[in-house]
């Protein structure tokens, strides 16, 4: 009976170290891509036809990594955009550290069109309506509540309890 109850804890904390390393082995691209994908069910998104744009600002690569990891999710897509002014045509902008300098331009732009726009930095207190952040070491994202106003989207009460306000 001991043997049994040793075993078993073994298993346990054998099954818990592996569980461990396998979700640190999980890409931050790809825990941004899966915050990416639940953003589209927790803001509501003006006259949405059920399909979903993720526009990636000038970074084919970031681009293409992001819909790897969305390959399942039938229902979005994700383009490289060259410049702010093509960012109407999309849901959703994601704005890799690289062109973080558009910020400004780019919410300019967008300005109650309804296209939400997500930092891989932390530019929320500069404007962006939803920035990730490293907190320890988890990925989170942070809010700015006036930013996300002026885009004319709003955010479920679920996923502003999820998120750092501002």
């Amino acid at each position: 009976m001991r043997q049994v109850k040793i075993s078993n804890s073994v298993i346990l904390i054998v099954g818990l170290f592996y569980s461990l390393h396998a979700n640190a082995q999980i890409s931050t691209r790809k825990l941004e891509a899966i915050y990416l994908y639940n953003f589209t069910k927790y803001i509501n998104f003006p006259a949405n036809s059920g399909s979903y744009v993720i526009g990636v600002l000038q970074e084919q690569n970031v681009a293409d990594e992001l819909q790897g990891n969305l390959k399942n999710k039938s229902e979005i897509a994700v383009k490289t955009i060259k410049s702010p002014s093509e960012a109407k045509v999309c849901n959703i902008i994601y704005v890799p550290k690289s062109a973080s300098s558009q910020l400004a331009e780019l919410v300019s732009q967008i300005e109650d069109a309804g296209v939400l726009v997500v930092t891989e930095e932390d530019l929320a207190s500069e404007g962006a309506p939803v920035s990730f952040v490293v907190d320890g070491s988890k990925l989170r994202f942070k809010i700015n509540q006036l930013a996300l106003k002026k885009t004319g989207l709003q955010a479920s009460s679920s996923l502003l309890s999820l998120a750092i306000l501002i």
